[in-house]
């Protein structure tokens, strides 16, 4: 095993001598009891697996099967993350460049590439058809989720590969044989052109309205409207964690802290395009979406190897947050109770 190889597997909580598994008991059944108590229905998809077997392969709701695709939501970041550091390990650009270096932008304070994988950069989007960027706070100083600082790592992206970003992710996601892809249009026309892909439904007034009038562009995309199977999440999971993606370098960068995000879970810290837990004496990385039609979930516990991944193709209504993420929430805790117990 190369020196490079051993970093990245240390890099993700991997222990190089023999690792047993821990007796996870969490079943269909198990999930099942939390859906039905709780305060809403749920369509979609569950799996939760580890590198030797599967606890969790749930699917429920008309017309979803396992081979089902959803759009992912803000996952999409943690994708469009990767594709940034795979393009400094190809020495396409650097995290410490000017962001514009590659766009036809002005700031108001100098930022970085670094500064938007991480989301301090502040930056508030041009109005109408201005160049001029306006800030929130000094870049570095504070964390902003920012969907548009997304947008503009996809247009850097697209830049730098002179191709739109979709068909950046598409490659990638071809050459890794990754059950995931980057479609725009309006999203009619993407169920026609994709029949795996689900139907998304939208909570108003208490009862699910098809989503039938959204439109996906190359900067959407690039924050939060990628579309993949419970497979293909896992397996992206899997590929970060056996390193074929990234250096052990870009892999370190992307999952050390460097920022604080507020949260429900409590403060998180932030690295490239994942939040990172450590609580409790667990390793904990994650990221959640939450977009018209579809709400998703991945976490990963790499002292266990395990993943989990949440797809729905129904968004509750926000106004009420414990409804919208209860469940997830609450699987969450039961996997990490028993991780806390067995570790």
């Amino acid at each position: 095993m190369s020196q490079l190889k051993k970093i990245a597997l240390l890099i993700l909580g991997c222990n190089l001598v023999s690792f047993s598994a821990l007796a996870l008991n969490i079943t269909n059944t198990d999930v099942q009891t939390l859906i039905d108590q709780g305060s809403r229905p749920f369509t979609g998809r569950i799996l939760i697996n580890d590198n030797q077997q599967t606890y969790v392969d749930l699917t429920q709701g008309d017309g979803i099967n396992a081979d089902s695709r959803f759009l992912i939501g803000s996952i999409s970041k943690t994708i469009t993350a990767t594709l940034v550091l795979r393009a400094v390990d190809q020495q396409k650009i650097s995290v410490n460049d000017d962001i514009t270096d590659y766009l036809n932008i002005v700031t108001e304070h100098p930022i970085t590439i670094a500064q938007l994988l991480n989301h301090t950069s502040g930056i508030l989007p041009p109005k109408s058809s201005s160049l001029n960027a306006q800030s929130q706070f000094m870049p570095g100083s504070q964390f902003s989720y920012s969907n548009y600082g997304y947008k503009l790592l996809g247009d850097i992206l697209s830049q730098r590969y002179r191709m739109p970003f979709a068909e950046l992710v598409n490659q990638f996601a071809a050459q890794y044989q990754l059950d995931m892809s980057a479609d725009v249009g309006e999203i009619t026309e993407l169920y026609a052109k994709q029949p795996r892909l689900v139907p998304g439904f939208m909570e108003q007034q208490q009862q699910p309205v098809r989503l039938d009038e959204f439109t996906i562009d190359n900067g959407f995309i690039a924050f939060g409207a990628m579309q993949a199977s419970s497979q293909g999440i896992a397996a992206f999971i899997a590929g970060l964690k056996q390193q074929p993606f990234l250096s052990a370098t870009n892999l370190k960068a992307m999952t050390t802290p460097s920022a604080k995000r507020p949260h429900r879970w409590g403060e998180l810290d932030y690295g490239y395009g994942l939040q990172i837990n450590h609580r409790d004496g667990l390793i904990e990385y994650s990221h959640s979406g939450y977009l018209p039609g579809y709400i998703s979930l991945m976490l990963y516990y790499p002292q266990a190897h395990l993943s989990v991944v949440i797809l729905e193709n129904t968004s509750w209504d926000l106004d009420n947050i414990t409804r919208v993420f209860g469940l997830h929430d609450k699987i969450r805790q039961a996997i990490r109770n028993q991780l806390k117990t067995d570790e």
